[in-house]
């Protein structure tokens, strides 16, 4: 009798027999699971528990990516997340860790992205710099994905417990401030604002800043939250396109005219605005405005 044989059947007592007998409770059947997953399979959640307690590892990966925490998670299993989250003692040291799943993810991802709330309050704990590092494949951190995910809380908590997060970037490039810009996650762009250290005008690796990329979404909550915290409105992104053009292509109405109304305010000022130049250069170049729109604005003497 096997490990996997003791799991399908769900009797405690064989499984400490074979313990003693010397036998791998994490040996791999021949779908290349292993004994916890059929557990799982079975719903033999006691025996699950009493397993982990004694000698197997949910950390450790199947043949494939992955392992028995992440089919926990996608299959949002309560009793065997619960059991999970009570043996955490037992398993936080595994050597297996940072097993990936298909996409990359560790399970502190996949605590992120699956919103198991009680799963993270055990392993929050558990994060270092090392950790904190770990990128899927999409090149998101842990950090990255919570502001995807909009997870207001585990951001804040990030950034504030390590403070280099937020020079992290993906596989293309983005920081926080531009994935949260090109999902319109204006609570996410107040957060990361607010502390008034993060680069308005870098670039991903496409040429886009965070405010093009707001454009790009019709995000005019978050085009308002970049424009006011200082981000330059005359910019160029992916292709060389002009964000007007941009927004007038894809007939986005609501975001040009906030574009046009934030311009025009600053227009008003004259000395004041420190982007004047570049603002008459723009308008010269690219003539986003009406003739009537240049009168109302006072724009006309200066292009």
């Amino acid at each position: 009798m096997s490990f996997i044989d003791v799991a399908k059947s769900g009797n405690m007592e064989e499984w400490d027999q074979l313990l003693k007998e010397g036998g791998d409770p994490n040996e791999l059947d021949s779908y290349g699971t292993n004994a916890l997953s059929w557990m799982l399979k079975m719903d033999h959640v006691e025996l699950f528990t009493h397993a982990i307690a004694y000698g197997a590892d949910p950390n450790t990966p199947y043949r494939t990516p992955g392992n028995v925490i992440f089919d926990v998670l996608s299959q949002n299993r309560t009793l065997f997340l619960d059991a999970l989250i009570t043996t955490a003692p037992r398993w936080k040291h595994s050597p297996h860790l940072f097993t990936r799943d298909k996409d990359g993810n560790t399970i502190f991802h996949r605590s992120v992205l699956e919103a198991s709330e009680s799963l993270w309050e055990v392993i929050h704990e558990w994060l270092t710099d090392e950790i904190i590092s770990l990128r899927n494949e999409a090149g998101r951190t842990i950090f990255l994905e919570s502001v995807v995910e909009n997870r207001l809380e585990i951001l804040s908590y990030l950034w504030k417990q390590f403070p280099h997060v937020i020079d992290q970037v993906d596989s293309e490039g983005k920081n926080a401030l531009h994935l949260a810009s090109e999902r319109n996650l204006d609570e996410v762009c107040s957060i990361l604002l607010e502390e008034g250290t993060i680069n308005l005008e870098a670039k991903d690796q496409f040429g886009n800043t965070a405010l093009f990329l707001s454009a790009t979404a019709d995000g005019v909550e978050s085009m308002k939250e970049l424009l006011y915290a200082g981000a330059c409105p005359f910019v160029w992104g992916e292709n060389k396109e002009s964000i007007t053009r941009l927004l007038d292509r894809e007939k986005f109405g609501h975001c040009l005219k906030t574009w046009k109304d934030f311009v025009i305010q600053k227009a008003i000022l004259g000395d004041v605005y420190p982007l004047k130049n570049e603002m008459i250069s723009y308008i010269k170049l690219e003539k986003p405005f009406k003739p009537e729109e240049l009168a109302k604005a006072k724009l006309v003497d200066l292009v």
